[in-house]
């Protein structure tokens, strides 16, 4: 048996590679904006990415901490940041697999899980591309294994609260999981009866902390990145256009495993028993309610609270839907089949169709973009990073949209026109559209001596004198598309900016 699974985890890690390899050296701008976070906690022991202007607009503290720790190594932020997005999506694939066997004690079913997620075309995608993606989807995965002894002992309750505290600094939408956790485990009385409930005198201190320093440091509680994201809170009927959003991406890769997580949904609702059709055991109830819970109330989340979804931002939720849709797969095809080779047979076959299905969209639909993205990026905000930092004063504020590349690579103070980082525009972004903000010249009130234009049509303020600026250009270049929902051609212009005589 041990043999059998090792072969398995090796076959799909052996995959997750194989895709991984057409995508080998790629980087998005976001990136980049990690590990000049990661550089200034190295050298200056600051969340900041103005150096000396502490500000919480890296969405992934856990993961900038890392980094950091591997820049205070020797280690190249830009190779290791994409050898250990690599390393957490394989060891995800090995937790998947051992959370579907706990709880099912089926090494097929456990196998699927494994072969699936390695596949997963948005997971290969975003663990290709240097993010803390595949981080935060690792320690989601832990905090659900975790999850399955946390009533076992105190200790063992301790150790989820870790995990989950943990999950929370790599990505804010994790806090989630603990609304969700502390409801799976009342539904569960061996928690209450055992005092499972003692992660959250873990949790809850460490969090209040990290609330405390983190405000104290940068001003605010939560990431820019939540106010530069969302839209309204709306509860009306159009939200239901959002509503497509997540279901497309999500369905593009994972439609099979949505398709057995509604049947045993449904079925279950049929006899009034929805767990059922998920696991026998009583002692994995509350955490498969955990799993289905987490699955359905991000997305959901995401729509209510206008968020502009990404498919990076549904990863963390893909180990949940493999999972269900694995143990609903095995609950479906015990009731449609007689004989165990048969059933073993269907759910073989069912796997390769999702691996087919995914294999063809990643080879697509997203291998294409990606790649011409970071190669455009590595070109084009790359030589005006370098530029910038080899022909501007060492002062100087350079306004610009894509941050990342431009921060990393020039050394300047940034003015970020996406908020991300200077919560003086994330608040003018409230009111006004970032476009007009730039059009109208609003940001120019704070003096910036550069202007990166991003725009598909070019050298469109050259020679413009706005509020009172001339708009000299100084280097321009293309990007072939901005990524999958973005395929249109974009003109960068490095404009230096001086004031109108």
């Amino acid at each position: 048996m041990k043999y059998r699974a090792l072969y398995i985890l090796l076959v799909g890690i052996a995959l997750f590679v194989i895709l991984l390899l057409p995508l080998r050296g790629s980087l998005v701008d976001d990136a980049y904006i990690h590990l000049v976070y990661a550089r200034n906690v190295a050298e200056r022991c600051e969340l900041s990415f103005n150096a000396g202007d502490p500000t919480y607009g890296a969405t992934s503290p856990l993961w900038v901490a890392l980094l950091a720790v591997v820049y205070l190594a020797g280690g190249d932020l830009i190779v290791w940041c994409g050898l250990l997005s690599a390393l957490f999506a394989i060891g995800s694939i090995i937790f998947v697999y051992r959370i579907v066997l706990r709880i099912s004690g089926d090494v097929t079913l456990a196998a699927a899980a494994a072969l699936i997620l390695s596949v997963e075309a948005w997971v290969v995608r975003w663990s290709a591309v240097g993010m803390e993606t595949s981080f935060a989807l690792f320690m989601v995965i832990l905090v659900l294994d975790a999850s399955l002894s946390a009533s076992g002992s105190r200790m063992r309750s301790v150790l989820f609260g870790l995990l989950l505290f943990f999950a929370v600094l790599t990505r804010p939408e994790a806090i989630l999981l603990v609304q969700i956790a502390l409801a799976s485990f009342l539904f569960a009385r061996r928690f209450r009866e055992r005092g499972g409930l003692a992660w959250l005198l873990v949790f809850i201190p460490l969090y209040i902390v990290w609330l405390v320093i983190i405000e104290r440091h940068t001003g605010t509680y939560l990431p820019l990145t939540a106010g530069a994201k969302q839209g309204r809170l709306d509860f009306s009927t159009a939200r239901l256009d959002g509503a497509l959003v997540p279901i497309k991406i999500m369905g593009a890769t994972l439609a099979i495993p949505w398709l057995a997580i509604l049947a045993a949904l449904f079925s279950g609702i049929r006899t009034r028993s929805i767990l059922r059709f998920f696991t026998w055991d009583e002692e994995h109830k509350s955490t498969v309610l955990l799993v289905l819970l987490w699955a359905l109330a991000l997305p959901v989340v995401y729509i209510i609270l206008d968020f502009h979804v990404l498919s990076r931002y549904l990863v963390p939720v893909t180990p949940a839907v493999v999972i269900l849709g694995c143990l609903g797969l095995g609950s479906m095809t015990r009731r449609a089949f007689k004989t165990e080779r048969a059933r073993r047979a269907a759910i073989v076959g069912i796997v390769i169709i999702i691996i087919l299905q995914n294999v063809l969209f990643y080879s697509v639909v997203v291998v294409k973009p990606t790649r011409e993205f970071s190669l455009g990026l590595d070109e084009v905000l790359r030589g005006m990073g370098q530029w910038l930092s080899q022909n501007s004063e060492e002062h100087a504020l350079v306004a610009v949209h894509d941050i990342g590349a431009i921060g990393y690579y020039s050394g300047r103070r940034v003015l970020d026109l996406g908020g991300l980082v200077t919560p003086e525009i994330n608040d003018m972004r409230r009111f006004i559209d970032t476009e007009r903000i730039i059009e109208e010249g609003l940001y120019l009130r704070f003096e910036p001596d550069y202007l990166v234009d991003r725009s598909e049509q070019p050298d469109r303020f050259a020679g413009e004198v706005i509020g009172g600026h001339r708009f000299i250009p100084v280097l321009r270049g293309q990007i072939a598309n901005l990524g999958i929902r973005k395929p249109e051609p974009v003109y960068y212009v490095l404009y230096r900016i001086e004031r109108a005589e």
